[in-house]
């Protein structure tokens, strides 16, 4: 069983992501330099292949691809008050933009 990266930082950024396109949206509430977890209600299945578009703190977007690892979904009206409502992505083929912007976090 592979284990979970320990170097995950909390920290809230918009993403847009989806199969192909990346027509949902959703905030970050954790990321790491092998995934990031998206807080969404519009969850894809485990396994799912994603485009992602992360716009970090300076505007600048970063495109990523991942596979959904795991997801929950909550009714929206719960949202607020479970911790883990969303996705936990595995990012594949991680972009430099990417990995200077975690460095610069820890």
């Amino acid at each position: 069983m592979e284990q979970r990266d320990t170097g995950r930082v909390i920290k809230r950024l918009f993403v847009r992501f989806g199969k192909g396109v990346p027509e949902n949206i959703g905030f970050t509430g954790d990321v790491s330099p092998t995934g990031i977890f998206i807080k969404t209600n519009a969850v894809f299945e485990p396994g799912a292949l994603l485009s992602i578009e992360l716009t970090l703190p300076n505007d600048r977007v970063v495109n990523l691809n991942g596979r959904v690892m795991w997801a929950k979904r909550v009714p929206p009206n719960l949202m607020r008050f479970v911790k883990k409502s969303g996705m936990g992505i595995r990012l594949d083929q991680v972009p430099d933009d990417y990995h200077q912007f975690f460095k610069a976090l820890r």
